[in-house]
């Protein structure tokens, strides 16, 4: 009864959690992935440190942890960035509420490790977690100078800089794909340690093809009958319906004896303009859609496509992939990193409409699946039985904590260099964390664009679509939720005061 009191404990810090899924899907679905592992996995105890509403993520593995004590989620404050494009809401550090929780948990949270996301301003934090003697693994989950925002001012690239540069203080910096990585290294010299495994965010699509057989043809004979014709193949888009995502392209590129069905959702004016541009052979069909329903998607649909050129991993193919579905999306960045064009899937260049149609008609002509067999298979395969908690315990955690058996281990003169460097960055930290509060708070006050809210503690929900009128959304550095940037009424987790502190 007593074994609770040995199990290790690890302090998770996320701005991205559901319910948090029309603009933070993948990031989202990765922190709850990685609870799970180190929940029910690998026995470890977690404190979420986190501004999100996590009593609503709808999960019943969430719900279950909280009722047990094994998640213990810790309310983080937030700032809510609102622009004439779009509204993100990002964890503040620098808050003297903020500031004094994160304290408290290093000081007595009696936690083995940290893991913190892509949260704006992390660098004192990390010097922090170095200061005390707790390692770290930090995680670079987007590009975000693919993203809209990143070229209309001077904030996110300041932002941008000082995230790649707390990359040297944490005790692993870690990202989501060798090709992101080797990405990083070439274009800013910045190292990465580590690489999550890929992630499989619900068992659902860990569960026999043969499980989802019926109910994907029950599917896809609904989406014929709403084409009103017989496609020679059905294509899929599943994600977030925003700008980088170039769903656009796709439309231009549909050959016009297939159908493409686009799935997902946002907050931005780029959904509504998806959401209207059904045709004959395009059906969008806005919604975040569970993990079961996405998985019957895949199933029923016989290529995914995606012209995105801001992934990182690009979660949606392995999704497919494990769904039996091969892949066809533009040959950059973390798509580079499983697929290989024409032996398990396909590069198409969506740059040309023209091009990229042909290319695609010469795919389904060939056949979709058939010209890809067996590595398709051998890739889902290989998807649906991979140990995710194994492998995050030893691509993530056993680098970060044989750190910290190192730094016990030191003796001598090394002991007191290792007690210098933790005097010297908590010193540095002890003058970095007042000097950014004081100048982010002035920031937030007198900025009119963006224009920045105060969003209480463990506040964060999902925007009620019903309740969003036209307005133009977008995400901006480092941001994890986007909601309505004009109607008060569809922000019911924002304090009416600026109220930073």
């Amino acid at each position: 009864q007593f074994a609770f009191l040995f199990m290790p404990r690890a302090l998770v810090c996320a701005q991205a959690f559901p319910p948090l899924l029309k603009q933070a899907g993948g990031v989202a679905k990765d922190y709850l992935a990685l609870c799970r592992a180190l929940i029910d996995g690998l026995g470890w105890e977690v404190t979420l440190f986190s501004p999100v509403n996590i009593r609503e993520s709808g999960e019943e593995d969430v719900t279950r942890w909280l009722l047990t004590g094994q998640l213990v989620h810790a309310p983080a404050t937030a700032v809510e960035a609102s622009t004439t494009v779009g509204v993100a809401l990002f964890m503040d550090f620098f808050s003297v509420t903020n500031a004094l929780v994160f304290l408290r948990l290093l000081m007595f949270g009696g936690h083995d490790l940290c893991l913190i996301d892509d949260s704006c301003l992390r660098l004192a934090p990390l010097m922090l977690l170095r200061s005390f003697g707790i390692p770290s693994i930090a995680t670079t989950h987007s590009d975000v100078p693919s993203h809209p925002l990143y070229g209309q001012s001077i904030m996110p690239k300041i932002m941008w800089w000082l995230h790649l540069a707390s990359a040297f203080f944490a005790t692993s910096h870690a990202t989501v794909a060798n090709a992101y990585a080797k990405s990083l290294w070439d274009r800013y010299k910045v190292p990465v340690h580590s690489v999550w495994p890929p992630v499989l965010w619900s068992e659902a699509f860990r569960r026999p093809l043969r499980d989802f057989a019926a109910a994907a043809a029950d599917r896809r004979a609904k989406w014929v009958q709403r084409f009103g014709f017989s496609p020679r193949a059905i294509f899929l888009f599943a994600g977030r319906w925003s700008a980088e995502k170039r769903i656009h392209l796709l439309i231009d590129a549909m050959p016009q004896d297939c159908g493409l069905i686009i799935v997902g959702d946002s907050d931005a004016d780029y959904a509504d303009e998806i959401e209207a541009s059904a045709q004959r052979n395009v059906l969008p069909e806005r919604g975040m859609l569970g993990a079961e329903e996405l998985r019957v998607a895949y199933a029923a649909s016989d290529l995914f496509v995606s012209a995105s050129t801001c992934e990182t991993l690009g979660n949606t193919v392995v999704e497919a992939w494990s769904s039996g579905t091969p892949v066809a999306i533009q040959p950059v960045g973390g798509h580079l990193e499983f697929v290989k064009d024409e032996e398990n899937s396909y590069f198409v260049d969506f740059d040309d409409s023209g091009v990229a149609r042909k290319r695609l008609s010469s795919i389904v002509a060939a056949g979709v699946k058939a010209a890809v067999e067996p590595a398709l298979s051998e890739m889902g395969e290989h998807f649906r039985h991979l140990n995710f908690p194994a492998e995050i315990q030893r691509l993530l955690l056993d680098p970060a904590l044989s750190a910290k058996s190192k730094w016990r281990a030191m003796k001598g003169w090394r002991w007191m260099l290792e007690i210098l460097v933790r005097v010297i960055l908590l010193l540095a930290c002890g003058l970095i964390w007042p000097f950014t509060s004081v100048w982010s708070r002035a920031y937030f006050a007198v900025s009119c664009d963006p224009k920045y809210r105060h969003v209480p503690a463990g506040s964060a929900n999902e925007p009620d679509f019903e309740s969003k009128p036209s307005g133009s959304n977008s995400e901006s550095c480092c941001s994890t939720s986007v909601s309505d940037s004009h109607n008060e009424s569809a922000r019911p987790l924002v304090h009416s005061e600026s109220s930073f502190v």
